[in-house]
């Protein structure tokens, strides 16, 4: 476990603007995976109308990235990413909130909360064995116990490249994030994950045709 800097709440990332172009992480697509094989699997069928189950799993693997948004709405998309919303803190508050509104008896409160923190942790596990291109290196995993920025010593996934100044401009962040390069990851990423995904479906079905 490699410690990069502290963090200071709510603090930008900040950089040396001069010394950093390009910032590396994993994509959505690697990020929306958990969140695909959980839902299929929970499914009785694979039909069509377990779309809306696939989306909203999905969308809380990738909830992390929600830090993009106040970056957009300044103009600055990599202004506050891989910040707080990259924690475990974070993960408990957010689960807590979904499974609030949406968990109405405690049974389910119980299992929305566990489902939604489960997905969230993944997408922390993605991003801390990922390269980090971009200081301060990694996520602040332990937030709020720990400020400290950590990440996995030997980052074994392909990393995806976009600007990686915090003041880079909508404009230059989807040129970068739209790249030949990143084209080219996302389909190694389908040439890794695609045959287990395959394999995982095909047995599942085959237990279910047993039952």
């Amino acid at each position: 476990m490699y410690v990069s800097k502290t963090l200071q709440f709510f603090e930008p990332r900040t950089t040396n603007k001069q010394q950093q172009t390009d910032y590396y992480m994993s994509s959505p697509f690697g990020h929306s995976i958990p969140g695909y094989l959980l839902a299929a699997y929970e499914s009785k069928t694979l039909k069509i109308h377990h779309a809306k189950r696939i989306l909203f799993y999905v969308f809380l693997a990738n909830a992390p990235d929600l830090d993009f948004i106040p970056g957009v709405l300044m103009g600055m998309p990599n202004l506050f990413h891989h910040g707080i919303s990259h924690s475990l803190g974070a993960g408990v508050l957010f689960s807590l909130i979904i499974a609030f509104l949406i968990g109405r008896k405690d049974i389910l409160f119980k299992r929305l909360f566990l489902i939604c923190f489960s997905l969230y942790c993944s997408h922390l596990f993605l991003d801390y064995v990922s390269v980090d291109g971009r200081p301060p290196i990694g996520i602040p995993l332990f937030w709020p116990l720990s400020n400290e920025y950590l990440i996995f010593p030997h980052p074994i996934l392909p990393p995806i490249m976009h600007s990686g100044l915090d003041h880079a401009t909508i404009g230059q962040f989807l040129h970068d994030v739209f790249s030949v390069h990143n084209i080219s990851v996302v389909l190694l990423e389908l040439i890794i994950m695609v045959p287990f995904i395959l394999i995982f479906l095909f047995v599942k079905s085959r237990k279910r045709e047993k039952k």
